[in-house]
Order: structure tokens, then C-alpha cells, then sequence
């Protein structure tokens, strides 16, 4: 995972996953799911899980990092878009596919979602979303 500041200790916490890893910051969570995993209503639960742990109340963005190829299920985002707080969500990859994907993607999310090239780029909009 590529860090904003270079500083590989600059998360407050790291969770390795069956489906990836996840990195928690202050104001975001950082993902890089593993490649052919589907992100499904059943699989986005522990995701869930660990931003109710932490981010209760406070509002926060999440960030995907789309290294690896893997299936997202549109559905999952009725779930996602339950939790009040996640105020936006940012797709980091230069895959074409991944493009098309987002566009589709952002009919099932009623929030801010936008796909970066960088992850720099990605928290940038991210924060200015919170």
C-alpha cells in the first residue's frame, strides 16, 4: 500500500483479512483487496464491522486501492450506504475496466464516489468530502 506522507507507520491500526488487507487513519480507512475475492453483502460485513469500531460517530471516507482484480457485487453498496457516517468513497486504480466498473457502481451508492489515479489524489478528495 502506498502511504500519503512515506511513513509506513502512519496508520493507526492494520487488519490483514481473508478478503485483503485494511489500514484505519484518522478521517479514512484504506483497502487493497486481494485478487479474486467478491465483495459481496457476506464479505463487506467485517469491512463494516471495522469502521463501526472505529469511527463510530465521526464521519470518514473510505479508500480502495484496485491493484488486484476482483468482483463487486453492486448490491453490497445498499448495506454500505447504511452507515450514516461514510461520507465518500474513493477508487484508486489506472485500469480502464475499473473505470466502466465506477460508473456503474455509483448507481447503487447515493454518496460521493470518484476513481483516482493516485492514492494521493484519492485522499485528497476523500478528506475534502468529510
Amino acid at each position: 500500500m502506498q502511504i500519503t506522507n512515506g511513513n509506513t507507520n502512519s496508520f493507526i491500526k492494520k487488519y490483514t483479512l481473508q478478503i485483503g488487507e485494511v489500514e484505519i487513519y484518522n478521517d479514512y480507512m484504506l483497502a487493497q483487496l486481494n485478487e479474486g475475492i467478491t465483495l459481496n453483502l457476506e464479505s463487506v460485513h467485517e469491512l463494516i464491522e471495522i469502521a463501526q469500531k472505529h469511527f463510530p460517530q465521526q464521519p470518514f471516507a473510505y479508500i480502495t486501492i484496485r491493484k488486484n482484480s476482483y468482483a463487486v457485487d453492486p448490491m453490497m453498496y445498499l448495506k454500505v450506504f447504511e452507515i450514516e457516517n461514510l461520507k465518500a468513497i474513493a477508487i484508486v486504480s489506472d485500469k480502464f475496466i475499473d473505470n466502466h466498473n465506477v460508473k456503474i457502481e455509483k448507481h447503487f451508492f447515493n454518496k460521493p464516489m470518484s476513481i483516482f489515479k493516485t492514492t494521493n489524489e484519492a485522499i485528497y478528495w476523500a478528506k475534502s468530502h468529510l
